[in-house]
């Protein structure tokens, strides 16, 4: 189906740039800096900023009511979190080949302050909560060059590796973030399955042939989570037992399943059949026909 895609909004786009902006500042600063974890956090705020722009633009189409999220959207989404495992193990694999080697030069002392400053400056430039990971990714970053330095400094050389170490854990945050990514991707995906209206009438068609169901009330679909359910109702003869009924619905219930294999779960509701009226015989001399309060 054809989309209009629409220009985003400043305010949309306000925090995707800033991500970018602060991706940039601190790849600048660990590359000009020498440190590994610095350059580390900046590939995942580049991360941010592209994650930020993807959401915020399929809720600005959701809200705009005029297309329904397809699967070009859905595709570009599983692209940037492969993508985004594929960066972040690159980085771990080359922060172990540091630590493996001797280490000669350390980070200089302002990285230990490039990452908390352009935490401060997010804080205050994007009024939006904080994640766990962004906390956890700055301030391994942080305290991995800082250390790095210090040791260097003290002529430590174990503290030498806590630079390319922090660098390495960063890295594992991103491959998990993009794995995170991709499981969201497939329960929204999941979610915004459309109901098949020609499943129903396969499914109805199926009920109806089945020995003591009088009549199918209604057949609704639903997605539980990335589930596909069906909701039946029918109903059966009302001289019947409720045993009898029971069973009736149970052999529903496994016939559906066994005949539709993408439906997880079936609800059966049983109900007698209601002819309609007349209820009453005109023809029966017993038959009261004086008005009650029930009536």
């Amino acid at each position: 189906m054809a989309i209009n895609h629409q220009p985003a909004a400043d305010g949309d786009m306000k925090e995707p740039m800033i991500h970018a902006g602060l991706a940039l500042l601190k790849g600048v600063s660990g590359a000009l800096l020498g440190s590994a974890a610095v350059l580390s956090d900046a590939f995942r705020s580049a991360g941010d900023a592209c994650g930020s722009y993807l959401s915020r633009r399929g809720s600005a189409e959701k809200m705009s009511r005029r297309f329904k999220l397809s699967g070009g959207e859905h595709a570009a989404a599983y692209l940037f979190s492969i993508l985004l495992m594929l960066i972040g193990l690159e980085i771990a694999m080359l922060a172990v080949q540091n630590m493996l080697s001797p280490l000669d030069e350390f980070p200089k002392w302002p990285a230990a302050f490039a990452v908390p400053v352009c935490l401060a400056l997010r804080l205050w430039l994007v009024r939006s909560q904080v994640p766990g990971t962004e906390w956890l990714s700055s301030l391994i970053a942080a305290s991995g060059s800082g250390a790095a330095w210090a040791g260097g400094e003290q002529g430590v050389e174990w503290m030498l590796y806590l630079d390319p170490l922090a660098s390495a854990i960063i890295g594992i945050i991103i491959v998990c973030k993009g794995y995170g990514l991709i499981m969201q991707n497939s329960k929204v995906r999941n979610a915004e399955r459309p109901v098949d209206a020609e499943l129903t009438g396969d499914v109805m068609e199926l009920v109806q042939r089945v020995d003591g169901v009088v009549t199918v009330e209604s057949v609704q679909q639903a997605n539980d989570g990335g589930k596909l359910t069906a909701s039946i109702v029918i109903s059966v003869n009302p001289r019947i037992t409720v045993l009898e009924g029971g069973d009736i619905a149970r052999r529903v219930k496994l016939l559906v399943q066994k005949r539709f294999l993408q439906i997880v779960e079936v609800k059966v509701s049983v109900e007698p059949y209601n002819p309609g009226y007349p209820y009453k015989s005109n023809h029966d001399p017993n038959q009261d026909h004086m008005p009650t309060l029930l009536q």
